[in-house]
């Protein structure tokens, strides 16, 4: 609905031009304007006998006629609505109990008063103020509310910004997730595809294998029992004969029976090939690793080999590294160095790349015979002495005189491998607070560190030594 504009006033459009008082019975003229009937008709008449130029509307000056006026009903209408309204905002500014305006205000009971009000018992002993005076004290109070409530309206206002930016960089980063995850099944499915071809391929294989080991030792059989026949049937015929007949070239006949080699159970199935039926895929090393890695596509976050070096500052002075910092080995004549970062006690070096997130694998050559362990430690471990497990900020796997162990406690039980690893895989998966150890060939799963809790810190590869001539190296 519209509304008029701010700047007009009501009460005005409701007077009359002449009298300047409410209308009266209104008439308007043809020019629009409206008057109250009495005042235009003496205007009128005090016009006529100055017979000075003709009759003029006295707001906008244009010509009328005597007495050509319409009575304007809906507008008389209007006026009384606005004179019922003035009378009743004038009662409301007076003191209903003594018909005073309102000029006090008691600050106790927060109302307006009267002076016949504040003399009053009730109000006697008050705080009363002009109502100008209060209505400023009041006006200072919310002022300074209000200031309070536009700085949290334009700090909503900046947090609202902040929120739809924000939403809009972590809509671009899902979108991009959503695009990597797309891609990343895209690239599963094509490598699924072309697996399960190769593997039915080597299925197809062992098939036409199996027959063809079938098909060779039942046509050896088939031979076998066709020369068992012929045998029989001479025996029985010849048992069969009188006894002249018999004992001619009985001697010849049992002969070539006793010559008659005995049948021995041919290997048709050898255990090697029912052994690669069991355990297929994991009898082929490459199978098995690209399975391994299809659990990691599908657990989105396949492990980034981390480019692992040596830190020269952490060295145990027994320990000589190699110049491009890969390899470690046992050196007899300890070294002159005071640098406090280094491991004093035990033959110990950090790798030099630290994560704090994500999942990472580097790779240990441990063909080594002599002593060894490799994992992960906190960056902040204790270097002046040894506590080789995870309370002490250490995970790791290891070799003891032929015997692998997994330092998770000190009354760990050594790990039972069926075949030595010559390759360690080390796995972090941050996060996760999970480190694996597998033979890098093969795939095997040595052990698995589960549940770790990393708080926060920053981890760092791990190496140890010790024997007679031991090494590792960092792939």
């Amino acid at each position: 609905m519209a509304s008029a504009p701010p700047s007009i006033d009501v009460d005005q459009e409701a007077l009359c031009p002449i009298c300047q008082d409410y209308l009266t019975e209104p008439v308007t003229l043809d020019c629009g304007h409206n008057y109250c009937q009495g005042c235009v008709t003496k205007y009128c008449d005090t016009w006529e006998p100055m017979q000075v130029g003709d009759l003029e509307c006295p707001v906008c000056r244009v010509r009328i006629q005597k007495g050509n006026f319409r009575r304007n009903f809906q507008l008389a209408n209007i006026v009384g609505t606005i004179k019922l309204l003035s009378l009743n905002k004038r009662l409301e500014d007076l003191c209903k109990t003594h018909k005073e305006k309102l000029h006090l205000f008691c600050k106790e009971d927060g109302e307006l008063v009267c002076w016949y009000c504040k003399q009053s018992p009730e109000h006697k002993s008050h705080t009363v103020v002009l109502k100008e005076e209060a209505a400023q004290e009041y006006k200072t109070l919310i002022c300074g509310h209000l200031e309070h409530l536009r700085k949290e309206r334009e700090d909503i206002q900046a947090y609202k910004s902040t929120i739809g930016k924000e939403s809009v960089n972590l809509l671009k980063l899902t979108e991009t997730e959503r695009q990597k995850t797309v891609e990343k099944f895209r690239q599963l499915h094509q490598f699924l595809k072309e697996r399960e071809k190769f593997m039915l391929n080597e299925i197809e294989e062992m098939e036409k294998e199996i027959t063809r080991r079938r098909d060779e030792h039942l046509a050896i059989l088939f031979r076998k029992l066709s020369s068992l026949e012929r045998s029989i049937q001479e025996m029985e015929e010849k048992s069969q004969q009188p006894a002249s007949e018999l004992l001619q070239d009985v001697r010849s006949t049992l002969q070539r029976c006793q010559q008659t080699e005995k049948f021995r159970n041919p290997v048709a199935f050898p255990p090697k090939l029912k052994r690669r039926i069991s355990k297929f895929p994991y009898e082929n090393p490459i199978l098995y690793v690209e399975m391994k890695e299809i659990k990691d596509v599908l657990s989105f976050g396949q492990p980034q080999k981390a480019n692992v070096t040596l830190d020269p500052d952490t060295a145990h002075p027994c320990l000589i590294l190699s110049e491009d910092r890969k390899s470690v080995r046992w050196g007899h004549k300890p070294q002159v160095l005071n640098n406090p970062e280094r491991f004093n006690n035990w033959p110990c070096v950090l790798g030099r790349e630290g994560f704090t997130t994500g999942r990472h694998f580097w790779e240990v050559d441990v063909e080594s015979e002599e002593g060894w362990a490799v994992g992960v430690a906190r960056k902040s471990v204790e270097r002046k002495g040894f506590f080789l497990r995870p309370e002490e900020g250490i995970w790791a796997v290891g070799m003891v005189d032929g015997e692998y162990w997994a330092y998770t406690s000190p009354d760990s039980s050594p790990l039972s491998l069926r075949e030595k690893p010559k390759m360690i895989r080390v796995t972090l998966d941050y996060e996760r607070g999970h480190l694996f150890f597998n033979d890098a060939d093969s795939g095997t799963e040595l052990y698995t560190f589960s549940g770790a809790s990393f708080s926060g810190e920053t981890l760092v590869p791990f190496f140890r030594l010790w024997g007679n001539n031991p090494h590792l190296r960092i792939f």
